[in-house]
């Protein structure tokens, strides 16, 4: 009778639906975890094992990871037919996922349903009137890209490199109305000497870009050298490098007890009572100085509606705290990494960077800092930005989509529940675009000499689930790329070997740690 049953549970486990896309053989309990572990070992990346398993099943890759069965996206054609599929617009459920929010299912990037339409729509119209995707985002953006100049500057001169405009004891600076005449005041007289520093990469842009944001979350900004900022990058690296898609092991319903090292739900567990309790503690200080009568950040006004809430609401402090992790991870931690990627490759090849500082001095000059206003005119620039997220967002896969019910994706019948993986290698690294190796911001320039986009450039995906931070993050790398290639030249250090064109895997990948030689232009 044992002997039945343990037969009856292989073959369930074991069992393809009908009509699943093809796909490695599943064995009980890990599905084709241990063939995807294999293929990742062999080749260094997830993306690259499921470029392995594209060559031999097809373009749409049916695999079960633990307890989940998981569909790969393999190419742009059944990419775009996913997301314009209603039936295909859930996000995944399962203890990775609760577990993120210690039990409960929160945030804005892996909900669907009522929870994700209310708290979008809460979260974009409040950011809006908070400047977002305006003129007060814009000088926000044009003021830290100002102290960065700023600091690196005081830096190669030998200065101290404590903020411009701090604070007393305090590391925190408060978020002050400035204008475009204050930020090209502060840029200073540049000195003629020629100075070098050498710079770690690896969290090189968090602050800038984590600033923009948290001024409208928090309504503070941090000092480039700030302690708990170092500490907050350090964690999101922990927790991004730490889980990846065999991390999904810990969603079967006991391997999260029996072997929590193996499934990986012991790191993912820690990192994220570390984040939580970051975050926690800034809502509590946030608090005292909270005036319900005169909301100055979207904390406020999130605290300011949970005084009025309606009891089974989707609001709850819980869910500020999970916006505001979504947020950091899609506003913050992809653009550092996409502005990791481009300067790493503005290094490897300096005839791009010339050719980037040559239309800065020719186009803005030397005397002011550009702004945004400028990006219509430095074309060059832009294609800059557009090839460095292709090059960081084509070495990623999509955050999961789920099927709400059975359906299909080109032919091959999709369980409900099942979830739906883009991997963004073969759409953003595939042979469309001819040398997609090469760091070559001319495919973005047409004849004419403007910005040409093709049908399969969609890293921030499109419809209902296009990224809300794209705006944020488009400009926020044209402001830094365009001040700091300006103002500086990044080139291997002397005696040292070239960076090397790697990566780490994870949620987002990142180049592997690498410096590089800092220079004032003269």
């Amino acid at each position: 009778m044992v002997f039945l049953v343990l037969l009856l549970l292989y073959y369930l486990e074991t069992r393809k639906p009908k009509g699943y896309p093809p796909g490695p053989k599943w064995l009980p309990v890990l599905g084709c975890a241990l063939e995807i572990a294999r293929l990742r070992k062999e080749t260094g990346y997830f993306s690259e094992a499921c470029n392995i398993l594209g060559k031999k099943y097809g373009s749409i890759i049916g695999l079960k990871i633990g307890n989940d069965r998981v569909v790969i996206l393999n190419d742009f054609e059944s990419m775009k037919a996913m997301i314009m599929n209603e039936h295909c617009d859930g996000r995944p459920i399962g203890p990775v996922y609760d577990c993120r929010t210690f039990g409960k299912r929160q945030g804005l990037l892996v909900v669907d349903g009522q929870l994700w339409v209310e708290q979008r729509r809460f979260i974009l119209r409040h950011l809006r009137d908070l400047g977002f995707g305006r003129t007060d985002m814009a000088v926000q953006i044009e003021f830290e890209a100002a102290q960065f100049v700023k600091y690196y500057e005081r830096l190669l001169n030998g200065e101290g490199v404590e903020d411009v405009r701090p604070e007393a004891n305090s590391n925190v600076v408060r978020c002050v109305k400035i204008s475009r005449e204050d930020i090209n005041a502060n840029v200073g007289t540049r000195s003629t000497e020629r100075l070098g520093v050498v710079i770690e990469m690896e969290d090189f842009f968090g602050v800038p870009v984590l600033n923009t944001l948290w001024c409208m979350m928090a309504g503070k900004r941090y000092n480039i050298n700030d302690k708990d900022l170092i500490y907050l990058q350090k964690i999101f690296t922990k927790l991004l490098r730490g889980v990846d898609m065999i991390g999904w092991l810990f969603n079967h319903f006991f391997l999260k007890y029996v072997a929590p090292e193996m499934s990986g739900y012991k790191k993912f567990m820690e990192t994220h009572r570390q984040l939580w309790k970051f975050l926690k503690d800034e809502l509590d200080n946030h608090k005292k100085t909270f005036d319900p009568n005169s909301p100055k950040d979207l904390m406020d006004i999130y605290l300011q509606t949970l005084q009025s809430k309606i009891p089974d609401d989707t609001f709850s402090e819980g869910q500020l705290l999970a916006i505001c992790v979504d947020l950091f991870m899609a506003g913050s931690e992809t653009s550092s990494k996409a502005l990791c990627f481009g300067f790493l490759f503005l290094v490897l090849n300096p005839e791009v960077q010339k050719k980037a500082q040559q239309e800065i001095d020719s186009i803005i000059g030397r005397e002011r800092l550009p702004s945004l206003k400028d990006r219509p005119r430095l074309t060059y620039i832009n294609a800059v930005v557009l090839e460095s997220i292709r090059m960081f967002m084509g070495r990623t896969m999509n955050i999961p989509h789920r099927a709400l019910k059975n359906t299909r994706i080109l032919g091959y019948k999709i369980p409900k529940d099942s979830m739906l993986v883009v991997n963004f290698n073969r759409i953003l690294m595939g042979e469309f675009w001819g040398d997609p190796e090469e760091f070559r911001p001319e495919r973005f320039i047409d004849e004419s000499g403007k910005i040409v986009m093709s049908e399969q450039y969609l890293p921030f995906s499109f419809g209902k689930h296009r990224c809300l931070g794209e705006v944020l993050a488009k400009s926020n790398m044209f402001m830094i790329m365009a001040a700091l290639l300006q103002n500086f030249t990044f080139a291997p250090v002397p005696g040292e070997e070239p960076p090397r064109n790697e990566y780490t895997d994870g949620v987002t990948a990142s180049p592997k740690p690498f410096r590089v030689l800092m220079t004032k232009r003269t």
